[in-house]
Parts: C-alpha cells; structure tokens; sequence
C-alpha cells in the first residue's frame, strides 16, 4: 500500500520556517534600536489616537492649536513684533515644546527627529517593513540644498502667496490616516479631500516607499530643518554628544554610509564623513561598523593622541570627530557615492540621480498646485 500523503504539512512546514526567520531577524536587531522603535510606539500612542492622551491635556484631540509647531515662525507680510508675541501666545505649549527639543539636540543631538517623533518614526517603520523593491532611493539628491530651500519657501513664500502651514502638514495627515483606519468620520473625510489626498501622497512617496522612510523628514519638515541648525550649531560644544568619527580607525568599508537612514554620511579621501545638518543621531552607523570607528560621544578633551610611552608603542586614544561636509565639494570617492547604487544593481548613478529628481520635482509639483487649489 502507498503512503498517503499529508498537502497540509509542507504548507506548516513553509509557515514555521517563515516564523522562525522573523523571530530571528527580530532578534537580531541591536539592542539600540529596539529600544528606540520602543521609543516610537510609546510616543505614537501618547500623541496620536485613539489613545492620545497628551494632547487631551491640552485640551485638543490632535497636535493642532495650541501644540503646534510649524506655525509661530512664520513671516507673513507686514508682520510685525506684536503679531509674533500673537502667534506665540496662540500656539504657546508648541513653542515650548519647540524649545526643548531645539534645547535637546543642543546637547545630545537630534533625539526628537530620531527617537521620538510618531509622524517621521512610524513612515520609517512602515518603510522598513516593505521589500525595498517597491522603495525610491532619495538619499542620493543634494538634501541640504533642497531642505534648506525648501525651508525658506515655507518660511517666507508660502505665507506671502497665502499657502497654509496647515496645508503640507504631516502632523495633521498621520493622526487623520489612524483616524480614517479606526473607522472615524473626521479622517475619512480629510483623506478623501483634496488636501487630504496631496498630504497622503506625500506620506506615501516620502515615507512608506522612501528608503529608509525618512525623505519628507529630510526634505520638507521644518522642525527637521531647525532641528538640523542647531545640530550642526552645538556639534563642537564640550558637552555635545555627537555621531562622530575616529578617522585612524575607520577602513573606508563604506557600511556605515550605506546603511544610515538619512544618507548623512560620505566618504571623504576613504575616510567616513558625517554631515551634522542631516544626521539624526539614530545610532544605526554605529551598529553596522566593526571597527568601531563611530561613537556616540562628546569631543576629545586631548590635543594630541599619545602614541608612545615609554618608548612603547600604544594604541593610539580615539580622536573623535564630528565632521561635516565643507561648504566646497569634497572629493568623494567614486566608488564609495555610487555604492548604494551598485548594491541596488544600477549600472548608471547618475541615471537613478535624475530619476529620483524628476520623482522629487514631480512631487513638490503636484504639492503647489493640490495646496493652490
């Protein structure tokens, strides 16, 4: 007699596999990041619904109102000092919550931007969860230029045009999206309006099938963009905790700057560069290197590394560096700027460069004309 075979244990079979190789991707990720995707959901349900009890306190159900913190910095035309102090009282919690965490990155570096934030953290978590098949590549475009463009166009154009702060605001898009999900009234109807649908748009493109899901944060958040001033500001003071870089150890693997989400380092004559206007300080560079030639660590209190004592060679003590793109172009390693490229297998950097730039364009196109009409 022949075995009758069981079709349904193949399936378990290929199910328990599935399932053990989650629980192991899940386990290996490192202990820092664990925790600051912790950090992510707990701040996501402390602000966002349906629990959203800290904007209760406040007595509002979203972080609009009196907790924004888009809106108080904005030039209008004709405005003067009384309507600012106007704009501050209105939106008061907001601009102390803002100072605090401009205050944070001072010191410790972009904690908010990295850790914290539940509209950039969960388009990044969402972006990690996709096959990177289905993601666009935006950390190849000339970030700094277009954030920091874009920023005085939010600051000073968009006003002056009569475009709405409100109109391009991911803190009113992610908490209506979870709203619309729980089967609320109020987000369906946002999501299916016009500047619902543009803002959705944005959170797609930038965030879910962005790579990595940070490109709205680096592109068009004007809390990212102060919040990268001041990184950049505070990234020499004696108590400033920076990503920063021992240039004798690093070995030019290129590792880090393929992996970090925020595409805030190059290499630099082989040596890893850390662009402080970008970086989040997410501790993922750090991760990834075996050398440990990255650190989250404040400036050298040594002028000049010991190397001999005794008339015995030591190793040498780390001379960390928060380096930073200059304001001319570096000499960048060919290899080291097409890697991300090449693991992609692209043949063309260049090519993708115009690709991801017409896509870019595009957006911010459509964003104009949907926030015009």
């Amino acid at each position: 007699m022949s075995a009758v075979v069981n079709p349904s244990k193949p399936l378990k079979k290929d199910k328990d596999k599935k399932a053990n190789r989650t629980i192991r991707k899940l386990k290996d990720i490192p202990k820092i990041q664990k925790f600051r995707y912790a950090m992510i959901f707990f701040a996501s349900a402390c602000m966002l619904g349906p629990l959203a009890f800290l904007p209760q306190l406040a007595g509002t159900d979203d972080l609009c109102g009196v907790l924004c913190m888009r809106r108080f910095y904005l030039y209008f035309p004709g405005m003067n000092w009384q309507d600012f102090i106007v704009h501050v009282n209105a939106a008061w919690i907001g601009v102390f919550a803002f100072s605090l965490i401009l205050l944070t990155t001072l010191f410790f570096g972009r904690m908010w931007c990295g850790y914290l934030c539940p509209v950039g953290g969960l388009a990044e978590l969402g972006s990690r969860m996709l096959n990177d098949r289905w993601k666009i590549e935006f950390r190849s475009l000339p970030q700094v230029q277009i954030r920091y463009g874009y920023f005085g166009f939010y600051l000073v154009a968009m006003p002056a045009i009569g475009i709405s702060a409100c109109t391009l605001c991911n803190f009113i898009t992610v908490p209506r999206l979870i709203e619309a999900l729980s089967g609320e009234y109020r987000g369906m109807v946002y999501l299916v309006s016009s500047v619902g649908l543009v803002n959705l748009g944005l959170l797609l493109l930038l965030g879910f099938f962005a790579s990595k899901g940070r490109a709205y944060c680096q592109f068009m958040c004007p809390i990212g963009a102060a919040d990268g001033l001041v990184n950049r500001l505070g990234a020499n003071l004696k108590l400033g905790h920076r990503i920063r870089v021992a240039k004798e150890r690093c070995t030019g693997c290129n590792i880090c700057a393929r992996d970090c989400m925020c595409g805030a380092i190059k290499m630099v004559d082989k040596i890893a560069t850390v662009d402080q206007l970008s970086c989040m300080s997410c501790h993922e560079c750090i991760d990834v290197c075996d050398w440990d030639a990255l650190s989250w660590t404040t400036p050298p209190n040594h002028a000049q590394p010991k190397r001999i004592k005794k008339n015995v060679e030591i190793h040498p003590v780390p001379d960390w560096q928060a380096v930073h793109f200059s304001a001319e172009k570096p000499k960048v390693e060919a290899e080291t700027e097409t890697s991300t490229v090449k693991s992609k297998g692209y043949n063309s950097h260049s090519i993708l460069r115009m690709i991801n730039a017409l896509i870019f364009l595009s957006v911010i196109s459509v964003v104009i004309v949907g926030s015009i009409i």
